[in-house]
C-alpha cells in the first residue's frame, strides 16, 4: 500500500506529482458530473473533449507517459552500476 519509491519510479517531484494527479482527479470530476448531468437530462450533451472515450484516452496517455518515464528511471539505474 505505501510505495515510498513511487515519486523516484514516476520521475517526478511531490508537487509535480501533485499536480498531475489533482489535474487528472479535476478531469475525471467534471466528466462524471456532466455524465451524471446527462443522466437526468439526456438532451443535453456532454462536451466531446469530457465524454468517456476521450477521457478514457486521455487517462491511457497519461499512464503511457508514466511508464515510459519509468523506464528511462530503470535504464539510467542499471547504467550507473556497471
Amino acid at each position: 500500500m505505501l510505495d515510498f519509491q513511487h515519486l523516484k519510479e514516476v520521475d517526478q517531484n511531490y508537487f509535480q506529482h501533485m499536480l498531475f494527479a489533482l489535474s487528472v482527479c479535476l478531469r475525471v470530476s467534471l466528466a462524471m458530473g456532466l455524465l451524471l448531468i446527462h443522466a437526468f437530462l439526456p438532451f443535453l450533451k456532454t462536451p466531446r473533449v469530457l465524454d468517456l472515450a476521450r477521457t478514457s484516452d486521455y487517462l491511457f496517455d497519461k499512464d503511457y507517459d508514466i511508464r515510459v518515464r519509468r523506464m528511462k528511471v530503470m535504464d539510467k539505474n542499471v547504467s550507473d552500476t556497471k
